[in-house]
């Protein structure tokens, strides 16, 4: 029984005995990362597919930039790396700090479609992306102030048109 379930008894973490990818990024980049702190922290989120996506800002030369690259390549994970400049990191200029974007997932065909296609992805796809709960997800699918002022979100547009149906 020892063997099939680990180290401890079943239930029990076994990820104390090497660092996460997050615990690792934190310790030598923390003064550098602006946002994401806590999906760092609780990076075993995306091992149990609660978040498929998390990302987080971090500045820096173009040295450090790659440096988090190699970091980020040591392990299982797919991810991008953008900048300002777009995807292509090894074109930097070698001076100069930048924000750089990171996203990382279990699922490489998603970081290919948000390295895409990032500019055209809605905000409440953004939020099932990053692993919010439902609840939350759908305070950015409508527009409040419209909803509020009594008009509703459908009533003064063509359905039909935007998504495609077939209505009678």
């Amino acid at each position: 029984m020892r063997k099939q379930t680990g180290k401890d008894k079943p239930g029990t973490p076994t990820i104390n005995e090497k660092p996460h990818l997050g615990n690792l990024l934190l310790e030598r980049y923390r003064t550098r990362i602006t946002t994401g702190f806590d999906a760092l922290e609780k990076f075993e989120l995306i091992d149990r597919l609660e978040k498929p996506v998390l990302n987080f800002i971090f500045y820096g030369s173009k040295r450090i930039i790659l440096e988090v690259y190699d970091c980020l390549s040591r392990f299982p994970y797919a991810y991008v790396i953008k900048t300002k400049k777009g995807l292509d990191l090894w074109s930097l200029p070698e001076r100069g700090s930048r924000n750089a974007y990171v996203y990382i997932s279990r699922f490489p065909n998603l970081i290919k479609f948000i390295a895409d296609h990032e500019r055209e992805i809605p905000n409440d796809l953004w939020g099932l992306l990053h692993g919010y709960p439902l609840p939350e997800v759908h305070q950015f699918t409508y527009d409040w102030e419209t909803w509020a002022n009594g008009k509703g979100l459908l009533e003064n547009r063509d359905i039909r048109g935007e998504i495609g149906l077939q209505l009678p």
